[in-house]
């Protein structure tokens, strides 16, 4: 499918919506649940209708299953805007774009890229896939190598728990590297220098499937709206315009607890995500070679899991960016250089707000920092 075949039309999709008969008010509306950063909870789609015997219906919810999990919107639009539109649209950005970046779909425009580049020929890549290239090849160079989308082949193996071999595993770490790429800026197109090299879109793909949603409902007419893909957000203007405090509230996840809050803050208008250790963990080797499992982020430098609890939250101008950062602040922090990277990349790093939490190994007390654009990174709980 090329970008100008996107779904932008009002043809019919699959919403599974139902709505409710309670009114909420927009304040009731934006203070009932927190979006909490890195972990995703469950709403059902409804039109909320607010501002008592008038019935203004100017508050949603919705979600639908996207990307292995679910996508989590709320609006709000006092113009009249039909709610099932603005669903069925972000469903169909959502699925243009899976369709796009998938390494699960056999199908995806990432997996036929990479089963044409094997044979080491320029391959032409779509004006969409290209956009998320870019960003990677971006990411790449300011992170110092920290964030690597060229890691699918050891990701794919560390998931599918196979009993594979070490031979196995030696062969899919040395398929990874974002040397192996070659990439024709001019003429869109990409090689692979080694058989066998996989794209892995996981460390920015949700972060850049919602800043899409969040384009789609602009272009709509809507300002007001929250784009959660598993603590992936993009947020819209405040939903709570005249109220003394403004902006979407945001509960952080403590680590190692996402049902505790670490602090809450309400912030508009940009991107937010959150990376860390806390659900998933995989193999990194053959069974008689270990038997522990780490984080799903991989440290490129050794292609291996990381193995400290840490966990990194990240505000700044889009989603993909913070996902991408996120994922770089974590690998770091891993390395114990957290704080030199992001000083030595301020020029390069877009503005932003970190808040970085790890557990100490001997007190299991968790150490957090808050970070910000403006101001050098102190190693106050910060390695």
């Amino acid at each position: 499918m090329t970008d100008a075949q996107c779904p932008w039309s009002d043809a019919r999709s699959n919403t599974n919506t139902r709505p409710y008969d309670r009114m909420l008010t927009r304040r009731g509306f934006v203070q009932r649940v927190a979006w909490i950063a890195g972990f995703s909870g469950s709403i059902s789609a409804m039109p909320h209708l607010a501002f008592g015997g008038s019935l203004q219906a100017d508050a949603f919810d919705a979600e639908f299953p996207s990307m292995g999990s679910k996508i989590q919107l709320r609006w709000v639009s006092d113009q009249g805007i039909d709610p099932m539109l603005v669903l069925r649209r972000a469903r169909e950005l959502a699925d243009f774009w899976v369709d796009i970046l998938s390494d699960y779909q056999q199908d995806s425009q990432c997996n036929q890229l990479c089963r044409e580049a094997d044979h080491g020929t320029w391959t032409f890549v779509s004006d969409g896939l290209w956009k998320v290239i870019a960003e990677c090849d971006r990411w790449h160079r300011i992170s110092e190598g920290a964030f690597d989308a060229s890691l699918g082949a050891l990701t794919r193996l560390r998931r599918s728990n196979r009993d594979a071999s070490q031979e196995q595993w030696n062969s899919a770490r040395a398929q990874c590297g974002w040397d192996l790429l070659e990439l024709d800026t001019d003429e869109h197109r990409i090689r692979f220098l080694k058989p066998g090299v996989r794209l892995d879109f996981g460390a920015i793909g949700k972060g850049f499937v919602v800043d899409r949603i969040g384009d789609g409902l602009r272009e709509l007419g809507i300002s007001s709206f929250s784009v959660n893909a598993s603590g992936n957000m993009c947020l819209g203007d405040s939903p709570n315009r005249g109220d003394t405090v403004l902006g979407w509230p945001i509960a952080i996840g403590a680590i190692g607890n996402p049902d505790r809050e670490l602090l809450r803050i309400r912030i508009e208008g940009c991107g937010i995500a959150t990376s860390g250790d806390l659900f998933q963990k995989f193999r990194d080797g053959a069974r008689e070679e270990t038997t522990k499992k780490s984080s799903h982020i991989v440290d490129p430098a050794i292609r291996r899991g990381l193995v400290s609890s840490q966990m990194a939250t990240v505000i700044t101008n889009s989603a993909a960016d913070a996902d991408a950062m996120a994922t770089a602040c974590c690998v770091h922090m891993q390395r114990g250089r957290v704080c030199g990277w992001l000083n030595r990349g301020q020029s390069l790093l877009p503005s932003h707000r970190l808040i970085l939490q790890y557990q100490d190994e001997a007190d299991r007390e968790i150490r957090f920092t808050s970070v910000c654009s403006d101001e050098p990174a102190q190693s106050n709980g910060a390695r």
